[in-house]
């Protein structure tokens, strides 16, 4: 499936699990979306309490979800979207560009890493 093919149900699944990786906190990280996608550079999924991205090249079998043959997954509530690698981060960019919140985490470096390792 590709970002074109996204049906607006399967857009708002990522939308939100970007969303609330965003907005999610703990006393030590201001927003989680900066973790989650250093997990990613990494090859490893990253996930919270309803929402993570989990990636198919994960070293770990444990952390790639049985559905989750290849690509990157978004899931959101019990929901998930999978996308090649390509567009999955092209979505990313693309969201991260739209979002004021994201301008104060200095994503930039990170998003470029993102792009080069998966494009």
């Amino acid at each position: 499936m590709t970002i074109e093919q996204l049906s607006k149900n399967q857009s708002d699944i990522v939308n939100n699990c970007l969303l609330d990786l965003l907005e999610s906190s703990s006393l030590y990280n201001s927003s989680f979306l900066p973790k989650a996608l250093e997990s990613l550079i990494k090859s490893q999924g990253f996930g919270i309490e309803m929402s993570g991205i989990y990636i198919s090249t994960d070293e770990d079998p444990e952390n790639i979800p049985d559905y989750l043959e290849d690509g990157i997954a978004f899931e959101f509530m019990d929901s998930h979207v999978t996308l090649p690698f390509k567009d999955a981060v092209a979505f990313i960019i693309f969201w991260c560009a739209t979002q004021k919140q994201v301008e104060e985490l200095n994503l930039d470096i990170t998003l470029e890493k993102l792009k080069k390792k998966f494009s």
